[in-house]
């Protein structure tokens, strides 16, 4: 057809993961990931109508946004309307992660659309409110929120207040809230399993690699392998040598944590390193149950 500009032909992922899943880096990856295209859409003059964690996905090791329909032209001097799902969906949840508890992430199951910036607010220690950036993103966003909640708000309320200068000072402006977000270093159960804990000795940890090894030599065509428990990802790497992806699932977020940062310093790619508790795997939440899928939905592995 005439008016067919192009078409564009989405690649299937192997695997669909969600950001209570996701350790700290890799919301934070995610987060700076929406940031960037949000300014390359500007320099187009297009802009995001979405800035949910869920349009982000991983794929060989990197987030990517799956959302192409998410761009939409920019409106002059008009206020980025994916503000606050940014806020809700990035900033809130790893500026707890980061002041509060790293395992504050799993307010998405509870929280489909992002941490409620109130509540946010009111679990984010006092010393929050010193970074100016949190200060201006979270509590007074959220007080701005309670403040005209239920109100309607008139499009020429805005009318020639939000120049593009000023939304690209805002998405600096946010880039430097993320950046600035650092994990507070935490001696979790089971971050040093290899080395202080002593459940293997030298010969045990060799001898369990070489079962490991022949046993994926004799699987065939392996597309996706689960490793349940796979702390930091040592037998992962083993099981990546066969598999075109492998699901590197763990408890500890130190650990799924420590795992990610390997594989962006090696640039891995086959390795998926994510959060699962197996005695409360993730469900099936939202509407209908059918928006975010269980663990047991996206699975069997091969």
């Amino acid at each position: 057809a005439t008016e067919v500009y192009k078409i564009i032909k989405p690649e299937k992922l192997a695997f669909i993961s969600y950001p209570y899943e996701w350790s700290f880096s890799q919301i934070k990856d995610a987060a700076l990931l929406t940031l960037d295209i949000q300014l390359l859409a500007l320099g187009k003059n297009l802009s995001l109508k979405d800035a949910s964690a869920y349009n982000i996905q991983f794929r060989k090791g990197r987030p990517i946004l799956i959302d192409t329909l998410s761009f939409e032209r920019l409106k002059e001097n008009q206020p980025w309307v994916a503000y606050r799902q940014f806020c809700q969906h990035f900033l809130a949840p790893l500026a707890l992660m980061a002041k509060t508890d790293v395992s504050l992430n799993q307010l998405f199951c509870t929280n489909i659309d992002g941490v409620p910036l109130s509540l946010a607010s009111r679990l984010l220690p006092l010393r929050a409110k010193c970074s100016f950036t949190l200060f201006v993103h979270l509590y007074l966003h959220a007080k701005s929120q309670l403040k005209n909640a239920g109100k309607g708000i008139h499009k020429k309320t805005f009318e020639g207040t939000f120049s593009k200068n000023a939304f690209i000072a805002l998405i600096d402006n946010l880039k430097t809230a993320i950046d600035k977000l650092r994990l507070r270093p935490e001696h979790t159960e089971w971050i040093d399993y290899y080395d202080e804990n002593n459940n293997y000795e030298k010969k045990g940890l060799v001898l369990k690699e070489n079962i490991i090894e022949k046993f994926m030599q004799k699987v065939q065509a392996i597309m996706m392998t689960w490793d349940l428990g796979a702390n930091t990802g040592r037998f992962s790497r083993i099981a990546a040598k066969y598999s075109k992806m492998v699901c590197a699932w763990d408890m500890d977020p130190a650990c799924v944590e420590a795992n990610y940062l390997q594989i962006k310093k090696n640039n891995e790619k086959s390795i998926l390193p994510l959060l699962l508790n197996l005695a409360t795997p993730s469900p099936a939440i939202g509407w209908n149950n059918t928006e975010r899928m269980s663990l047991r939905d996206r699975g069997p592995a091969d």
